[in-house]
């Protein structure tokens, strides 16, 4: 999608409640302090397109790809200072729009394989599985889950012929998000202080013309410990932007590098948390829920009309804190693919009854169904504010 200009400030304090007018086009009365949904009016999200055209059309020579997770357009703006690297380089960087939600597990499938989340089915953090009737950790994910079930699209690089190797963490290996996003990848794991050699053996593993990816978490792992206001999130910034300096001085010459994120993050307090067990009469209406604080996808209990009786409950109870969707609009509103767009058997049953987008600094969940971990994240993300949606994408060559 392209660059759409400045955006409300989504710190903001929401206005006086009020319903969200109806209408036929459910974008044309979107709140002002969300961006239209990625895929509205013929539009595509600018994060499909990054990897998967160096699968399909490969050019000759190296490409490194590297997600600095967590570390949206608006964030690096803010903290140029701490950013000495990235900031020689802004002439080189864009900003372009990540997926809804706007969160890791669903982004990175996105960025993998160039697809919609409608057609992926990775819905969130947590994706309601219709087999088991539970959410499922889109990260970690289930034994009884089998990724390649789970998403069978073939990725970019099962099509291909190029070699492909990934650098992640020693613990990613073999997780499910793994499974799902970077079949065909060879995983490369890493310590905390051998990223910079793992990817020069990546490189030079996979060849003169092929592609590596660096999955680099230290951001985002500060942001949700500890928020975006912090001084360990700058430190972590600082140190990302130096791995990234230290990256180009040692890249082979004419390696290409493409650098963008996920998702970007806002900081949220348990004076702006909505918790649904503190409001019985809704929460008795839910079945299941998945998604994440920012995104929150719930399925109603069985029943004519609990869906509808949910969803005009939380946009009565939440009124301008969040945007609340029955599953009619959130498919009407082009939030996971374009509108109209056929929706595979596999995740029709995946889809939430009703999605509410939290607005400002709110969060919105059950914590009653959650780790307590859950409550004690600073740092979120999962919805439509500029803060969250607009990722950097820098392209260079060494």
């Amino acid at each position: 999608m392209a660059d759409q200009g400045p955006a409300p400030d989504p710190a903001s304090a929401p206005g006086p409640a009020r319903a969200l007018e109806r209408t036929s086009e459910p974008w044309a009365d979107w709140p002002p302090d969300l961006l239209p949904p990625p895929f509205a009016d013929g539009a595509r999200p600018g994060q499909l397109d990054v990897i998967e055209p160096l699968l399909s059309a490969p050019e000759p020579g190296r490409d490194l790809v590297v997600v600095l997770d967590g570390v949206g357009s608006d964030l690096l703006v803010e903290h140029r200072a701490l950013t000495p690297t990235l900031r020689r380089l802004e002439g080189s960087t864009t900003r372009v729009r990540t997926v809804s939600p706007s969160t890791t597990a669903t982004a990175m499938v996105s960025l993998h394989t160039g697809l919609p989340p409608l057609v992926h089915g990775v819905l969130g953090y947590l994706t309601h599985d219709p087999d088991s009737g539970r959410a499922i950790n889109q990260l970690i994910g289930d034994p009884a889950v089998d990724p390649r079930r789970w998403m069978p699209e073939a990725t970019p690089v099962e099509r291909g012929d190029r070699r492909a190797v990934q650098v992640a963490p020693a613990k990613h290996a073999g997780s499910h998000l793994s499974g799902v996003a970077y079949r065909g990848w060879e995983f490369l794991g890493h310590g905390r202080g051998d990223r910079v050699d793992a990817v020069r053996t990546a490189l030079h593993r996979a060849g003169p013309d092929g592609i590596v990816h660096l999955h680099v978490d230290d951001v985002d792992h500060a942001g949700h410990r500890h928020g975006v206001d912090s001084e360990a999130w700058r430190t972590a910034l600082a140190e990302v932007d130096a791995l990234v300096g230290t990256l180009l001085r040692r890249l082979p010459r004419g390696t290409r590098i493409h650098l963008t994120a996920d998702h970007g993050m806002v900081d949220t307090a348990p004076e702006a948390t909505v918790d649904l067990a503190d409001h019985p009469g809704l929460q008795r209406l839910v079945a299941t829920v998945a998604g994440e604080s920012r995104a929150l996808a719930l399925r109603a209990v069985a029943g004519q009309g609990a869906a509808a009786e949910l969803a005009d409950g939380l946009q009565d109870m939440l009124g301008e804190r969040a945007l609340v969707l029955p599953r009619a609009e959130v498919l009407a509103s082009a939030l996971l693919g374009p509108a109209g767009a056929p929706v595979p058997a596999r995740v029709q049953g995946r889809l939430p009854d009703v999605l509410v987008l939290a607005r400002g600094r709110w969060s919105v969940d059950d914590y009653s169904r959650r780790p307590d971990t859950a409550r004690a994240l600073i740092g979120v993300h999962g919805s439509l504010t500029p803060a969250e949606s607009w990722v950097p994408l820098l392209r260079a060559s060494v």
